[in-house]
């Protein structure tokens, strides 16, 4: 009798889940089908970007004056394309990435959802034509070498923005991002802040932007010439 009773409970069981065969929810599913922002997010930018309290290399993506400042077409077109010459890939299907273009948009609103509706205005322009040199290091000096040290070399506080090995990384477009919105989970006030009481001009952050790029060298440590076609 208990040995009966013991087949029908296992029989039993096998009709709700045969031995072998995956849950519903344990099933494999291609990673098109991912539509979570949390989950795209963790999987393929937060080792980079950060959020919250991670810290990564590049600027957070919940940066807020970076959020106020981005254009959602230039979110969208970093996302899908990349940024060339950097370490930045491209995840949509045509710049060899796996993020179908819905993926890529939830991504994009996901990120500027984060926006704060209070921000300070006037704000500068995302992206604008580089300025000059030589005013950008006599700003460079008076906003931000009491942090990044005399020439941008670095100090105890921060490390060196010249580094050639810095600078090979980043996108011209970058270097003008950290001066706009600055590193604040690093210390780096944003270009409101880094001088309490004087906000940084456009004409300021594109010119410290501007000297910043001057710093680039060739692989001789030579300067590039100044008609070298600029990076993204």
């Amino acid at each position: 009798m208990r040995t009966t009773l013991l087949l029908f409970s296992l029989l039993a069981l096998g009709a709700c889940h045969p031995p072998g065969k995956p849950k519903p929810d344990s099933r494999w599913k291609p990673g098109s089908d991912t539509t979570d922002f949390s989950t795209l997010f963790r999987q393929n930018c937060i080792g980079c970007h950060g959020l919250g309290q991670v810290v990564a290399g590049s600027v957070a993506m919940d940066n807020p004056t970076y959020l106020s400042v981005v254009p959602r077409g230039a979110l969208l077109d970093v996302i899908s394309n990349g940024v060339p010459a950097t370490e930045m890939p491209g995840f949509s299907a045509a710049a060899g990435g796996n993020l179908t273009g819905e993926q890529i948009e939830i991504l994009a609103n996901g990120i500027l959802a984060k926006k704060s509706a209070k921000r300070q205005s006037p704000l500068p322009p995302y992206a604008a034509e580089p300025g000059d040199p030589a005013r950008g290091a006599v700003v460079f000096a008076a906003s931000c070498a009491s942090c990044h040290g005399k020439g941008g070399t670095g100090s105890e506080k921060a490390g060196s923005v010249v580094s050639p090995a810095y600078l090979a990384l980043v996108s011209n477009q970058y270097l003008r991002t950290i001066v706009i919105a600055g590193r604040p989970d690093l210390g780096c006030p944003d270009f409101a802040n880094r001088t309490p009481g004087h906000p940084m001009t456009n004409g300021d952050i594109a010119d410290v932007a501007a000297w910043l790029v001057s710093n680039r060298k060739n692989e001789f440590g030579k300067p590039l010439a100044p008609d070298k076609p600029p990076l993204p």
